[in-house]
């Protein structure tokens, strides 16, 4: 276009000279010609900018990460007109689908149209806008570019792998006891599973007295549960500050190990209270193949777009779920005051383990900080997961933790 605009204006000081040294009618006819044409040629354009149709499609709008989608876009000339220059910018996000597909320039001839047809490989999790970007049309002098930006996207949710691993250490003695406090249920109090030390939490009915004044400590009694056993997962959507596909490889990292877990909760019939950020604290339970569903959905489609620290919202956790339970947190960021957090839960009686999607593969920078809280977790008797991009999630899971 560079080019065609110098042509034109040596164009238009040649007829100058033209009619400066010659005069007559075909100097100032040529001129005129030269004047009158760019004007034309932008109206020609600006015609072709409000008859361009452009129709996209897609095979279908959900699909799992690994699948395979056909995106089919078509440019058609529904008048008279040659469209000589059109040029289709493929975008949405460009860090997941735009680098699979590379513009298009043609041309359409009057009553016709152009179709082209993508396979789109389904890499990362999420809800992503796909397709034509813009519409770029150029008039016949190739001096002008009217851009037209595409109004009627294309989207396309696409679920996390589900991860099936055999084995996630619970401990399946909170978790029961949470699940009854949550459920109303009662246990069965003729029947004494074993004894402990109290933890904060514990009713004083479950004291056992007479043990207690033996050993000079307070030992409290372990029931014989009724109900099934529970499990709070508790998922960090705070923004990274990495770059768009940064961040969208390690959510979906994170997002996968979530689904692992919770999977495998629901599969062993231990029932799961899925909590994150959104807004407020939000609290999800899935007990069975249905609510499991739900959950799944709510995961897939979860957005990273605040920027509430994990800590804080184990806090808000804390603050409003008295009871003992196992709290597993999943997590792309991790800092001495999330271990302080961590710290505070564990001697509350809590049972917690965590789960870490390292970004150190992608960014290439050592976090000291979060290799610290790992080393120091286990020694509360905290079970710490470090997933890096790499590795493979349901060999780290069942590995039990450091």
């Amino acid at each position: 276009m560079r080019l065609n605009r110098i042509l034109y204006i040596s164009m238009f000081f040649l007829s100058l000279a033209f009619i400066y040294f010659f005069g007559g009618k075909v100097p100032y006819m040529f001129f005129y010609t030269v004047v009158i044409l760019p004007f034309i040629s932008f109206l020609y354009a600006g015609a072709v900018y409000f008859r361009l149709k452009v129709v996209q499609r897609v095979d279908r709008a959900v699909a799992v990460k690994g699948d395979k989608i056909n995106l089919t876009v078509t440019i058609s000339n529904r008048g008279l007109l040659l469209y000589p220059y059109v040029k289709v910018k493929f975008g949405g996000e460009e860090a997941v689908f735009g680098q699979q597909i590379e513009p298009k320039s043609f041309s359409v001839p009057p009553f016709s149209s152009k179709s082209f047809d993508f396979e789109l490989n389904c890499n990362y999790r999420g809800s992503f806008e796909i397709g034509v970007k813009s519409v770029e049309i150029q008039d016949f002098l190739g001096i002008f570019k009217l851009s037209r930006r595409n109004l009627s996207p294309v989207f396309v949710d696409v679920y996390p792998k589900i991860v099936h691993i055999d084995t996630f250490r619970l401990n399946v003695d909170y978790v029961s006891e949470a699940h009854s406090v949550l459920n109303s249920r009662q246990e069965d109090m003729s029947t004494i599973l074993d004894v402990r030390k109290y933890a904060y939490g514990d009713s004083l009915k479950k004291v056992h007295w007479k043990l207690t004044a033996k050993v000079n400590d307070l030992m409290v009694k372990n029931f014989h549960s009724t109900s099934v056993a529970s499990a709070t997962l508790l998922v960090d959507l705070k923004r990274n500050p990495y770059s768009a596909k940064n961040n969208v490889i390690i959510e979906d990292k994170l997002i996968e190990a979530a689904v692992a877990v919770l999977y495998y909760c629901i599969n062993n019939w231990i029932s799961v209270n899925l909590a994150y950020y959104d807004g407020g604290l939000v609290s999800v339970e899935a007990t069975d193949a249905a609510t499991f569903d739900n959950a799944y959905r709510l995961l897939a489609k979860a957005g990273f777009n605040h920027n509430i620290d994990i800590k804080d919202i184990l806090d808000l956790y804390l603050k409003d779920n008295s009871y003992r339970t196992n709290i597993v947190i999943f997590t792309s960021n991790v800092d001495y005051s999330l271990y302080h957090g961590i710290y505070k839960s564990k001697f509350s009686g809590h049972e917690v383990s965590l789960i870490y999607v390292s970004p150190e593969e992608l960014t290439g920078v050592r976090l000291d900080e979060a290799y610290d809280v790992l080393s120091f977790v286990p020694e509360i008797g905290v079970k710490a997961y470090k997933i890096n991009i790499s590795d493979d999630i349901k060999t780290v899971l069942e590995s039990g933790g450091s």
